[in-house]
């Protein structure tokens, strides 16, 4: 069969082919492949740059849609043990999660690990939230940013309000109740409707953080602020006084702040939750064609990139 394989980190992924893998042992299933998503932790495993793949040869993924072909179930699985670029691997059964029928794989192999971010967020990085609770997600027109207004949805809040520069694409995003258009100077954005928030998701950073959070100065209730990504900036310059000025909480969320173990059992509520989400759109491409593909900046524009064998 063929597989996606890093030989050398400087050369990326090569097309190659090995042995079928055995018949799979009584704790696993055999999958066919159907599509993996190429996620910025694939690409960094592949580079050698993430601490869980410092070994060569490395096969590349770490999750995937897949089949089984003697029961013709469809699953989800995420494994940093990796190795999901292949036409057919042998997974734990503990780590497959099975998917209605009629659940696109593309699409969902494109959706799962942008979903966790806010999932992860809300269920392991804060505590007590309010029944019905408002949210506010920055960044909401990134993919991560369109599936946490889903996350948070599903997880109880009662509204959910979203921020971002392009009013256009903000209309747009699926579930949101409210937003907010970032003004070209950041400092001038009027944030006055987000007084009665209760936890902020950002996956953005920097200058919008301290202005955002600075208009909360005299908020009445606590408010729970989460650091997910940093797509404009890696620092905040937040002044000591507005620390004190309200019942503020800061958290960061990602794969430091919980556990592997945590993540595998959320994933039992997370994927079939998922399945009933209007998706990401996937820019579906053959695995054979990875070698060209693999650096191709321009197929991003067409969908999350997902290969299939």
């Amino acid at each position: 069969m063929h597989i996606a394989q890093v030989q050398s980190w400087p050369e990326g992924p090569r097309y190659v082919t090995v042995d079928d893998p055995p018949a799979p042992s009584n704790n696993q299933i055999q999958l066919r492949v159907l599509a993996a998503g190429a996620h910025q932790v694939v690409r960094s495993r592949a580079s050698g740059a993430h601490y869980s793949a410092r070994q060569l040869p490395h096969t590349v993924g770490v999750d995937c849609v897949g089949r089984d072909e003697a029961t013709g179930k469809l699953y989800y699985v995420f494994t940093l043990q990796g190795g999901t670029f292949a036409e057919r691997i042998n997974i734990d059964k503990s780590v497959a999660y099975q998917l209605p029928d009629d659940v696109d794989p593309a699409s969902f192999a494109a959706s799962v690990n942008p979903a966790m971010s806010s999932w992860m967020a809300i269920t392991q990085r804060t505590t007590n939230l309010p029944k019905d609770f408002t949210a506010v997600i920055i960044g909401a027109t990134s993919a991560s940013g369109r599936l946490a207004v889903h996350s948070a949805k599903a997880l109880g809040a009662g509204k959910v309000i979203g921020v971002a520069r392009n009013a256009a694409t903000l209309e747009k995003v699926d579930g949101l109740d409210d937003y907010i258009v970032l003004n070209d100077v950041v400092a001038e954005s009027d944030f006055s409707k987000l007084q009665d928030c209760d936890v902020i998701l950002d996956y953005v950073y920097g200058d919008v953080t301290v202005h955002l959070l600075s208009s909360l100065s005299r908020a009445r209730k606590p408010v729970q602020y989460i650091e997910i990504g940093s797509l404009a900036q890696s620092t905040a310059e937040i002044p000591g006084h507005l620390l004190r000025s309200f019942d503020l909480t800061i958290r960061g969320a990602g794969a430091g702040s919980w556990s592997i173990s945590a993540l595998q059992k959320e994933l039992y509520t997370l994927v079939p939750t998922m399945a009933r989400w209007k998706l990401l759109s996937a820019n579906a491409v053959p695995l054979k064609d990875i070698e060209t593909a693999w650096n191709d900046r321009s197929l991003a524009s067409e969908g999350r990139l997902v290969f299939v064998p």
